[in-house]
């Protein structure tokens, strides 16, 4: 086993159709609502930010910011993410516009059954809400590890966990170019290049190939539908 292959989700596994945002503003009003900590003050509207790309801890302090202190934010952050979880059981179905975009499931699989390939998570997600989009398609029994939206504020600090929790599982210490991140944001393309780790970039999220190429990623394609291709980019280094 030489290479330890971080799957972003949202824009990259698959299109949750907008229904994380919704999530997270819901969780947000509905927590802050029961601990009664704006009381009168609660926002009509809260401040609406760029959530691609982000963490789920990041977001929640940009919505909440100037709104309640970051002290008070982290500790409501806990209550706000398992709302945000049951939200997204309960509503993520691919009824609901949530689909597996092309190619993934055989890229998933692939990888998977790869003596030489280890699968995690990248995600800006929390674990349960990273563990309700994935169970839409059963994805969820191929990753048993990874680095989420609640374990740190900035995407840059999830590779490191990352590596140390595949290290705890494997007893395996992954370095450079052995780390291959995959995602649809010019934050997957940047968050491990201080480890020096082989970046693949897709333009199935909200940015398009000439936005990613500007980030230098390692590869970099149109989708993931070319199996083939894509593991020989994972397996190249």
């Amino acid at each position: 086993m030489r290479k330890l292959v971080l799957f972003d989700i949202d824009g990259t596994i698959l299109s949750a159709g907008g229904i994380g945002r919704t999530a997270t503003y819901q969780a947000i009003e509905e927590v802050c609502g029961q601990a009664e900590v704006l009381g009168n003050n609660l926002p009509r509207e809260f401040r609406q930010v760029q959530m691609s790309g982000k963490m789920d801890t990041q977001i929640v302090h940009e919505i909440l910011e100037g709104v309640l202190p970051d002290n008070m934010i982290e500790a409501l952050l806990p209550r706000i993410f398992d709302r945000i979880g049951d939200i997204l059981m309960e509503g993520c179905k691919k009824e609901a516009g949530v689909r597996l975009l092309d190619g993934v499931q055989e890229l998933i699989e692939t990888v998977a059954e790869h003596d030489e390939c280890l699968p995690g998570l990248l995600t800006g997600n929390n674990k349960r809400g990273a563990a309700a989009k994935l169970g839409v398609f059963a994805l969820t029994p191929f990753f048993q590890f990874g680095a989420f939206g609640d374990d740190a504020r900035y995407r840059s600090d999830l590779p490191a966990i990352a590596v140390q929790r595949a290290f705890e599982r494997t007893g395996k210490q992954f370095h450079g170019k052995d780390i291959v991140i995959l995602g649809d944001t010019p934050n997957d393309v940047a968050c491990g290049r201080h480890l020096g780790v082989c970046s693949i970039a897709v333009a199935t999220g909200r940015y398009s190939q000439e936005e990613l190429r500007q980030c230098q990623p390692d590869y970099l394609f149109n989708d993931l539908s070319k199996v083939p291709n894509v593991m020989s980019a994972i397996l190249s280094a």
